[in-house]
């Protein structure tokens, strides 16, 4: 993936979703749950799973879509 493109995402504050290769979704509701790592080779993002917090490394290279979503709209 592109860091372009996510960095867009980010930028804009707006819901969005990646998608990985292993098949994983992650919903990022907002530019808080998201982070780049320090060589914008891999994504932190932070989620909430059973009303505890969890984070994920995710290598930009794994990811295979991302895009703006409404949170309500699927």
């Amino acid at each position: 993936m592109d860091k372009t493109l996510l960095e867009e995402l980010i930028e804009a504050n707006q819901p969005f979703r990646i998608e990985t290769a292993a098949g994983r979704v992650f919903e990022i509701p907002h530019r808080d749950f998201v982070a780049f790592s320090p060589r914008k080779t891999a994504l932190f993002v932070f989620y909430e799973e059973n009303d505890e917090e969890h984070y994920a490394i995710v290598p930009l290279l794994t990811i295979t879509s991302a895009h703006g979503r409404t949170m309500t709209g699927g």
